[in-house]
Parts: structure tokens; sequence; C-alpha cells
């Protein structure tokens, strides 16, 4: 299966969106991480049932949220030194 197959542009614009409301990353148990975490978990659920995909544990959505930040945070590098080096 090839996973851009099953994701469009819009989906991880979305999931990610999802991704950035997490705060409190240290701290499962704070509000401020459970209730985002949570949407982010029903999201991955959701797609999951619809694309006929295993249902995600609560490990693979604090992954997800770790690396759709860092992957955030790099993109935001890059742009940032491509506009001072252009």
């Amino acid at each position: 299966m090839n996973p851009q197959n099953k994701y469009t542009m819009k989906e991880w614009a979305e999931l990610f969106t999802l991704c950035t409301q997490v705060e409190d990353l240290e701290d499962p148990q704070s509000p401020h991480y459970i209730e985002p975490a949570d949407r982010v978990w029903e999201w991955l659920c959701e797609y999951s049932k619809a694309h006929d995909l295993p249902q995600p544990s609560g490990n693979d959505t604090k992954y997800l949220i770790e690396e759709a930040l860092m992957f955030l945070e790099k993109f935001s590098e890059n742009h940032i030194d491509n506009m001072y080096n252009r």
C-alpha cells in the first residue's frame, strides 16, 4: 500500500493542524495535552476506518504528534533560511 494513495494534501494539512494544537507534550496528563491529543486520535481512528487501515494506539498518536511538530519546525527553519539566502 502506497501512503500517497491514502492521504491527500488537504488531509495532511488537517492532521498537522490538529497536531499543532497539542501543548505540554512532556505532560500527557495535562488538559492542554489530553483534549487536543484526543482530537488527533479521533481523526486517526476515523481515517483508519474509512481507508481500511489498522487502528492507532496511544503510542502511535503521541509519536505522530511529535513527528508532525518536528517536521513543521524544520520546514519553518528551512523557509526562513531560504528567505535570507535568496
